[in-house]
């Protein structure tokens, strides 16, 4: 198998330093450099998400076409009777499954870990729990991520737990981190007559010092972006702005009256941001995320259209399960082929919609559940790549764009961002730009100004400022 200069590079990085997080930007085939970094080091546990556990199957044979891999699936299963030289296992199972690979780790079967889109271990969810259970165990753990930061410098906590980075490792580490990087500090807010008690919790939402940040990770982290390593050809990103019909505008319009009197039901001083994450005024936001998702079916498919016509295939990304019906169903009345993978979509069957949009000059678009189809997965047959809909977080955007835009992309990828006009649409989309500075400064040492708040809540607050004025012009 020919390595790039690049890979080789990495390879030589990670077994170096044994224990290391490998950020390089999606595309540039950060799985190669993981297997060749591992080679001829006994047993390795790859722990990933569900859906590219076929993918690192194939990866490993093609560079070892020998290769014993033994794949977990479901919360309970005995091991191969003999120690195999690869075991793999997705992050939803690893809570289940922990005392078995522990006990193959005190055996010596397993010797290192590689952990696949490590971000997923971020929170203190029970698979990541779990999951670093094990990463002290071992003498090597690679995490493998293009987005070790999604949103803000605290999710790189985990990762750097799992490599032992020297941040992690003191006495009071967690909090001294917390401060100095996420502007960590004590919130208390009031009762009110609401409310009996106070709520008091641990803020640590900010992003501080982060040019000591990226300086600590010097020597742990390695980070390539693709312009740097590769001759590839060029990602151009446009929006494509999109006029509701009255139709759509007066569902729109529905859609906000309810969210307004939302609010004046539960007015936004008297909720928590804990509490907004889980509770209605959410859903609410999604109502009208969703009228907006739909409303731009026909654009997309119209465009769609045009572009296949032209020879093109197609990546269509949304979050919403009834605008991936909507959108597959129209396109199909054309008699046009496509593939689709969302969370529902069976393990087995998803390298075979992959493989078909690949290999099959008559499927033309591969539409996905921007989070179930934007990672692990190579679809360079595509040159173009449309979002219906945004996600909350600017690099779950940058994962899905460069399931094209990869290693063996032949030609320029152009990416199109369809927003409704005078919607929150415009709201998400600015607010992504400037949340994609910080991750930006972090990771890749720019120096733009950047916000320290998650654009979730920065978002909600900027939408009940706006319900507030237009409730005090109603009032007037």
């Amino acid at each position: 198998m020919k390595l790039f200069d690049h890979q080789k590079t990495g390879i030589e990085f990670l077994k170096k330093n044994q224990r290391a997080i490998l950020a390089d930007e999606m595309g540039i085939g950060k799985t190669i450099q993981a297997i060749k970094a591992v080679e001829f080091c006994g047993g390795t546990l790859v722990v990933c998400p569900a859906s590219i556990k076929t993918n690192w199957e194939r990866e490993i044979l093609a560079n070892d076409p020998g290769a014993d891999i033994e794949t977990l699936n479901g919360r309970n299963g005995l091991p191969n009777a003999i120690a195999p030289d690869w075991v793999i296992i997705n992050y939803d199972i690893m809570n289940y499954r922990k005392d078995e690979l522990e006990q193959r780790i005190s055996d010596g079967e397993i010797k290192s870990i590689i952990l696949d889109e490590a971000h997923y271990i971020k929170g203190k969810s029970k698979r990541a729990m779990a999951t670093l259970a094990l990463t002290d165990k071992v003498e090597r753990v690679y995490c493998l991520t293009g987005t070790p930061l999604l949103n803000r410098p605290i999710e790189l906590w985990h990762l750097l737990v799992a490599i032992n980075h020297p941040l992690t490792i003191e006495n009071g580490a967690r909090t001294s981190f917390s401060k100095k990087y996420c502007g960590g500090f004590l919130k208390v807010i009031p009762p009110t007559k609401w409310r009996k008690k106070p709520i008091i919790f641990w803020n640590e939402s900010g992003a501080t010092n982060l040019n000591e940040l990226r300086k600590n990770l010097v020597g742990y982290m390695l980070r390539r972006k693709k312009e740097q390593v590769l001759d590839l050809p060029e990602k151009i990103i446009d929006i494509m702005r999109v006029e509701l019909t009255l139709e759509q505008r007066k569902r729109y319009a529905t859609a906000w009256d309810e969210y307004i009197e939302y609010l004046r039901e539960n007015p936004p001083e008297n909720t928590t941001l804990r509490s907004v994450l889980a509770a209605r005024q959410l859903v609410e936001i999604q109502k009208l995320k969703q009228v907006c998702s739909q409303a731009k079916v026909n654009r997309i498919v119209n465009d769609a259209i045009n572009a296949i016509d032209q020879g093109e295939k197609i990546i269509i990304f949304s979050q919403y399960k009834k605008t991936i019906s909507m959108i597959q169903e129209e396109i199909r009345k054309k008699k046009i082929e496509t593939v689709e993978l969302t969370g529902s979509t069976k393990s087995e069957d998803r390298q075979t919609a992959v493989d078909r949009f690949q290999n099959d000059e008559n499927v033309k678009v591969f539409i996905a559940n921007i989070k179930a189809g934007g990672v692990g997965i190579t679809l360079t047959k595509a040159s173009i790549v449309i979002f219906a809909d945004m996600d909350w977080t600017p690099e779950v955007h940058s994962q899905a764009e460069d399931r094209a835009h990869r290693i063996g992309q032949a030609g320029t990828v152009n990416v199109y961002y369809y927003v409704a006009e005078d919607t929150i649409e415009m709201d998400i989309i600015e607010l992504l730009a400037k949340k994609k500075k910080m991750v930006a400064e972090v990771i890749d040492g720019t120096k733009n100004r950047v916000s320290s708040k998650s654009i979730l809540p920065e978002f909600i607050q900027r939408m009940n400022n706006r319900a507030s004025r237009e409730e005090k012009v109603i009032n007037s």
